[in-house]
């Protein structure tokens, strides 16, 4: 079992790789030469469904409401695996970038496209987080989403769901945008942290309706993140008691 889960996540790791060798020069052309964040975003989503559907991972997808593709959202879901940024790409037809961690920008090469398509955060940094908020909500102006994963990185594996950090709905909030929860329940088994561990198959995730920020009493930051929270830690929890 331990060999299988070794091969196949190391195909997944080449597939990723050459793919990214595939779609390098329109990647560069539409990073650094003709600038279009909406065209790296469409090249990102292929790449990322090309990736999960080369290595045998199907989503399979709920939507409690269709979202509009002419509007801009922060997507929120909870975060389990190192496979949710692409599975994130692959299922949201909406135009996004993330909220990244600086260590992934120190990835040659990748990590330039990642830097220059992303908002990075150095979150021990405050000066530099609060950058990063005033980035954020400027590409959202710009009519692209984002996606915040708000628990800040992945819990250890026993944690449920981790404690929501306020950022993402701070910003909702002062942005007039609605935050989309999303509910990712397979990728911990199908990906886990553990590198000997995983195995292709079905993922499930929950689309949930979006959340006008108007709805929330008082604008309120904290009712605001109880609500996220409580929408998808009620999933998780139903889904472990199955």
């Amino acid at each position: 079992m331990y060999i299988f889960s070794l091969t196949w996540r190391l195909w997944f790791f080449i597939l990723f790789a050459l793919l990214f060798f595939l779609f390098l020069i329109p990647l560069f052309f539409f990073t650094s030469i003709y600038k279009n964040k909406r065209a790296v975003c469409n090249i990102a989503s292929i790449w990322s469904k090309l990736t999960l559907y080369g290595s045998f991972i199907f989503p399979r997808i709920e939507i409690e409401e269709e979202l509009d593709i002419n509007e801009n959202y922060i997507f929120c879901p909870n975060h389990v695996s190192t496979l949710d940024i692409p599975f994130i790409l692959s299922i949201i037809p909406n135009p996004l970038q993330f909220i990244g961690k600086a260590e992934i920008s120190q990835i040659p090469l990748f990590g330039y496209f990642f830097k220059e398509n992303s908002v990075i955060v150095d979150r021990k940094n405050k000066i530099n987080s609060y950058s990063a908020f005033l980035k954020a909500a400027k590409i959202l102006n710009s009519g692209l989403s984002m996606c915040i994963f708000p628990e800040g990185g992945i819990p250890q594996p026993e944690i449920v769901l981790k404690k929501f950090k306020n950022g993402p709905f701070k910003l909702a909030i002062e942005q007039d945008i609605k935050i989309v929860p999303i509910t990712i329940l397979d990728n911990k088994r199908l990906f886990p942290q553990q590198y000997f561990k995983g195995r292709p198959g079905f993922s499930r995730v929950i689309i949930h309706k979006p959340i006008d920020p108007n709805s929330i009493p008082e604008k309120s930051i904290d009712n605001f993140n109880s609500s996220v929270y409580n929408i998808i830690f009620k999933e998780l929890k139903d889904y472990e008691s199955r």
